[in-house]
């Protein structure tokens, strides 16, 4: 596997992440744990744009992976 698709699949994993700490925000009843994840999905946000620029570039970078 190349570095470009575990950069890809991570950016996966980190969306779905986000999405689950969503989902737990909006069933949980309790104000604290509400807060917790959507702190976590904030977090997350942050990760999310970073890999998505480290895609970009390796995109602009590499030839292989133009069309990736």
């Amino acid at each position: 596997m190349t570095v470009f698709a575990n950069v890809k699949g991570t950016f996966a994993s980190a969306k779905a992440i986000q999405a689950e700490f969503s989902r737990l925000a909006d069933i949980t009843s309790d104000h604290e744990a509400k807060r917790v994840f959507h702190e976590c999905m904030e977090d997350m946000n942050s990760v999310i744009l970073d890999l998505q620029q480290r895609l970009e570039f390796m995109k602009a970078e590499e030839q292989q992976y133009r069309n990736s």
